[in-house]
């Protein structure tokens, strides 16, 4: 009875000794699972909607981006949620926001201007009529709460809307390039010698003789495009997004507003009371475009020509000045008149 019984007891104990070793090796697993998900300082996943491989060897950068991502890792901007981003881009860069921005500046410095005079501009063509001030009465019309944020920085709703009509058509034109923010950025930013814009030479006649400028001029716009980029993919990380899907200008400028993205961090606003700051939002953008002009100085009662050299920190023309304050002047007149704004759509 003795011998049966310590077999029954030696069996019990192997059982629970099985167990035990079951649930440790559950554990282990767990763990090591939950260390594969790359995740920001928050907490969150900010590689939503994009691949998530176990780690970042699995994305393998084409060559062309190394030198950006080792770039951005000596910034602190290192691990799989980064290359995910990076991960996005197409294979081989684009030469046009390099190209368009350098033979720009060549016309500009070396080919001779015709010497008559172009006649003076005064607006944009076809912005300031009374059928836009009308799109401007309906859209502000539409989003009441957003034009209420203007009212809270000091900006009227008629120059907000107006600088909105200017920039992006009220969102209806996000982007002069096909191609997104970060590849626009991106590309810039690794475009340092003539030859990563070789198909836009001929474009530049007698570069031959200019060389030299080309080398010292190329890398500072590089420069420049790189802390942009490094802007862009930080904002990415903190708000979430997909860059694949980022309209922007040709020089990568960004949302309903246009900021660059270096101006996000500064004077963006999460209008909507979301948590982000999302510029192709409504609310987020009219809130933003407000803060940035407030904080160059605009608050009621300035002078037409204060108020004009504000609009220029915004974009240093004075034609796109001088278009905004129009359009907004005929968007009051509309208004006076009882033009009847559309109802808004449900």
């Amino acid at each position: 009875m003795q011998g049966q019984e310590s077999v029954r007891r030696v069996g019990a104990i192997s059982v629970c000794l099985l167990l035990l070793v079951l649930a440790l090796l559950a554990a282990c697993g767990s763990a090591a699972g939950s260390q594969s998900v790359p995740v920001d300082a928050t907490g969150t996943d900010p590689a939503v909607a994009l691949p998530s491989p176990a780690s970042r060897a699995d994305y393998h950068l084409p060559p062309v981006w190394q030198p950006l991502a080792a770039r951005l890792a000596a910034d602190g901007l290192d691990g799989p949620a980064v290359d995910a981003l990076l991960a996005t881009l197409p294979s081989e860069p684009s030469q046009d926001p390099m190209g368009r921005k350098m033979r720009e500046l060549y016309r500009s410095k070396f080919l001779a201007q015709p010497a008559y005079k172009l006649p003076e501009v005064r607006y944009y063509k076809g912005v300031v009529t009374a059928s836009n001030a009308r799109l401007c009465q309906d859209f502000m019309t539409a989003h009441p709460a957003a034009f209420r944020q203007a009212r809270r920085y000091g900006i009227v709703p008629q120059i907000a809307v107006a600088l909105l009509f200017v920039e992006t058509r009220l969102g209806r034109v996000l982007g002069a390039d096909s191609k997104n923010a970060l590849y626009t950025l991106a590309s810039m930013a690794v475009s340092r010698t003539p030859e990563s814009i070789s198909g836009w030479l001929d474009k530049l006649p007698g570069y031959e003789e200019h060389t030299d400028w080309l080398l010292a001029t190329m890398p500072k716009r590089a420069d420049w495009a790189y802390r942009e980029t490094r802007a862009l993919i930080r904002h990415l990380l903190q708000e979430g997004g997909d860059p694949r899907h980022l309209p922007g200008s040709v020089y990568g400028a960004v949302g309903l507003c246009q900021f660059m993205p270096s101006n996000i961090s500064v004077y963006g606003v999460d209008g909507d009371g979301d948590g982000k700051v999302d510029l192709f939002v409504v609310d987020d953008a009219v809130a933003s475009l407000s803060n940035y002009l407030a904080r160059h100085g605009w608050k009621p009662g300035l002078s037409r020509s204060r108020q004009q050299k504000i609009l220029m920190r915004y974009n240093n023309s004075r034609v796109y000045a001088d278009t905004i304050l129009a359009l907004a002047d005929l968007i009051r007149r509309e208004e006076q008149r009882g033009s009847p704004p559309k109802a808004a759509k449900k």
